[in-house]
């Protein structure tokens, strides 16, 4: 075929298009923030937005208006629809980003028992409205059995994205009741795409195929298998090679929505909707430890922002309640529909062990149909198996539903309480940490300096215990003549100053883990340059070897600090460096962000190396001369100053026990007043033998040099110990 023949897309055909997609953004988020300021979740107002600007409401008092920006043609329909379906795919991709497997697995005999009370009780409410119903709701009379069956499924069926969007919105993805029903509503969603599947092949052919039927799910086995054995190990091995390698900003999400895009063709190919395949594909990316976070949030708040709204106001767009002869039917059959899910949810949900109120929930989130229910009732139009009638009862139970699963949802919500493991669940997505949760890829750039080996001193054991990586980065002069000293016999020395002996010391500190320890050498007049390309390889931390004569001077280290896109570490060695086997770690806390991801660093370190950690508070003189909190010499004296120094420090232990238990690091408080307390944080360097100083520092860039405040300057001066001053990424 040549491309060349084909009829091109009209210039108008675009500008109606552009004018449909801003007309549906707006109102869906202009409603949505409505929604949302009532106490009610997003996509209710991104519905309402839909059926606003359709034949309902627009389409009937401005019929003019409504024929001029959504044209009856086909070619224009179907151009908004492609739009909303990509919306449609992306968000599930998002929904298994979300999804816990781990959680899905220990929860997995309440979803299926929900899902198969679920759909058990409305294909036999399904089916006994089918049977009943007078022949005038019948295209044909001699269609009555397929008919049946087939209002059966889509009275069975969940609406997966619909019940997505509703858990994010009221923040219940991350739970377990969000598991069970997200989990619940994959298996309703399975199971019905395969029954519609074979109510479309008997409609076509006008008898079941057996053989349809079971190329269908050996198709689905082989898909599941090889998106866990094969294409797991694939993305992973070429999302590596992209961050590692490709330049071009942005790769890594090209790369997602590749193979997003592929695991939805797959599926829809195998006869199964195209949104398990993308739900499938964003259950494997979390399993990735190198999908970058900031990847992902750029999907999540491009989707969340703007093809989600447009999605659901496409599925309210197709809603024409005028279209209605009467109401009685359709209550009728709402009131089966919600009643089946809720009382055949429940009781599965019982049968699966969930306590009385986390059923009950379970039975109000699965009752909405949403855009599947749409995507059902068009399906049975296109088939010949609906009249005009059945369709508009059909896309109002969907959109009913839909309005009515978040609405109940909110109500039993204040009755289920959150257990501990789901509170750290939830806190562990919204905590944003200095370092990753899994393995760790670090980069020390050095010339062989004492400073730079005690930086890789320091990142050995931790790359060690984590897995992942560690680069020694050494960077080499341009120098004339090279070659022609190879030729001759030259040495081919990194360095003249022993870099190689302590590269060695480095990776023998790798012990059992060396092969993650490498050194990569390259040539290039402008140190700083090399340093942050590098650094934009897929590193997640780096350490670099204070200046000689100040902490930062101005130097590279400098402008490597101010132009990083990631957390860095500045060290300091002592007379020798460390040696990465256990000691004492002080962590000087000032309650700012800051210290908090030094003592993040100091825990994860003091983890690697079997180090002990002591959290150091400082109080400034104001609060010791105004007498809330006794001088030391003076405490056992001052009973309420006491009772107070004590609530401080049991503040500081409760926001520190749980860094503290992740990393099964043993720890203590020690809380000074001083009216110098960085004076006071040397001052217990030199006394109390710690073998490692960590501070937390802002990069100011007031001033050239670089500046971290005149306290972090002077404690590094004067401290009597290795130092490492933690300045995390807060781009």
């Amino acid at each position: 075929m040549n491309p060349a023949a084909l009829d091109p897309i009209s210039g108008h055909a675009i500008l109606v298009l552009l004018l449909q997609l801003a007309g549906l953004l707006a109102l869906a988020r202009a409603f949505s923030e409505i929604m949302r300021r009532l106490g009610q979740p997003a996509v209710i107002g991104e519905l309402l937005a839909g059926i606003v600007l359709g034949p309902t409401v627009l389409g009937h008092y401005l019929p003019a208006l409504s024929v001029a920006v959504f044209p009856q043609t086909t070619r224009q329909f179907h151009l908004l629809e492609v739009v909303s379906w990509i919306g449609m795919i992306l968000l599930l991709l998002l929904t298994g980003l979300e999804t816990d497997v781990r959680v899905m697995r220990s929860l997995g005999r309440s979803a299926l028992f929900a899902s198969l009370g679920g759909m058990i009780v409305n294909f036999a409410i399904g089916v006994t409205i089918g049977w009943l119903l007078p022949a005038q709701y019948l295209t044909s009379p001699g269609t009555r059995a397929i008919f049946a069956a087939f209002l059966a499924t889509a009275l069975a069926i969940t609406a997966l994205p619909v019940v997505a969007k509703i858990l994010i919105d009221l923040k219940l993805i991350r739970r377990n009741i969000g598991v069970v029903i997200l989990s619940a509503g994959v298996l309703d969603d399975t199971t019905g795409w395969l029954v519609l599947s074979v109510i479309a092949g008997i409609a076509d052919a006008g008898a079941f195929s057996p053989k349809k039927l079971t190329l269908t799910l050996v198709g689905l086995v082989v898909y599941v298998l090889l998106m866990r054995y094969v294409v797991y190990h694939v993305f992973s091995r070429v999302l590596r090679y992209v961050n590692e390698r490709v330049e071009i900003a942005g790769s890594d999400l090209t790369l997602i929505l590749v193979f997003t895009f592929l695991s939805a063709a797959a599926t829809e190919a195998i006869g199964v909707h195209a949104v398990f395949g993308a739900f499938v594909m964003g259950l494997l990316l979390r399993q990735v430890p190198r999908v970058r976070q900031s990847s992902q949030h750029a999907l999540e708040l491009f989707v969340l922002s703007a093809l989600s709204p447009i999605f659901f106001a496409f599925v309210g767009l197709k809603v024409d309640l005028w279209s209605l002869t009467s109401w009685q039917l359709p209550a009728l059959i709402i009131a089966l529909a919600v009643a089946g899910k809720l009382v055949g949810c429940y009781t599965g949900a019982r049968l699966g062990k969930l306590p009385h109120w986390d059923a009950l929930a379970v039975g109000f989130g699965m009752i909405a149909r949403g855009a599947m229910g749409l995507v059902v009732a068009l399906i049975g139009l296109s088939l010949g198996l609906l009249t005009s009638e059945m369709y508009s009862t059909i896309v109002l139970v969907a959109v009913v539903t839909t309005f009515l699963a978040p609405l109940l949802l909110r109500l039993v919500l204040p009755r289920l309480p959150i257990s501990a493991e789901e509170r750290r669940r939830i806190d562990d997505h919204g905590r944003t940490g200095m370092l990753p949760a899994g393995p760790l890829r670090v980069l020390v750039p050095t010339a062989g300096g004492s400073n730079a080996a005690a930086a890789l001193a320091m990142a050995a054991p931790l790359v060690g215990a984590r897995g992942g990586a560690l680069t020694a980065l050494y960077i080499e002069r341009p120098q004339g003549g090279r070659l022609w000293r190879r030729l001759l016999g030259g040495s081919s020395r990194l360095a003249g100053r022993g870099l190689e002996e302590h590269l060695t010391h480095a990776e023998n500190l790798m012990g059992a883990q060396r092969r993650l320890f490498s050194v990569k050498r390259v040539t290039d007049a402008d140190t700083a340059a090399a340093v942050l390309s590098e650094a934009r390889r897929d590193y997640d931390l780096l350490m670099i070897g204070a200046s000689p004569h100040h902490l930062v001077e101005s130097s590279p280290i400098s402008r490597i600090v101010a132009s990083a896109a990631m957390p860095v570490v500045i060290v300091r060695a002592a007379a020798l460096p460390t040696d990465g086997s256990g000691g004492r770690l002080l962590v000087a806390l000032d309650g700012s962000i800051f210290s908090r991801a030094a003592a993040e660093f100091a825990f994860a370190y003091a983890a690697a190396s079997s180090a002990h950690v002591t959290l150091l508070h400082v109080l400034s003189e104001t609060r010791v001369s105004t007498g809330t909190l006794a001088t030391p010499e003076r405490r056992d004296s001052h009973a309420v100053a006491h009772t107070l120094e004590a609530s401080i420090a049991a503040k500081i232990r409760a926001d520190f026990a749980r860094m503290a238990e992740d990393n099964h690091v043993p720890y203590d408080v020690r809380l000074l007043a001083s009216g110098d307390p960085s004076g006071t944080i040397v001052d217990v360097t030199r006394s109390e033998g710690f073998d490692l100083l960590v501070l937390g520092a802002e990069n100011k860039l007031l001033a050239r040099p670089l500046f971290f405040g005149q306290g972090t300057a002077a404690i590094v001066d004067g401290a009597e110990c290795t130092t490492a001053v933690v300045i995390p990424s807060l781009g």
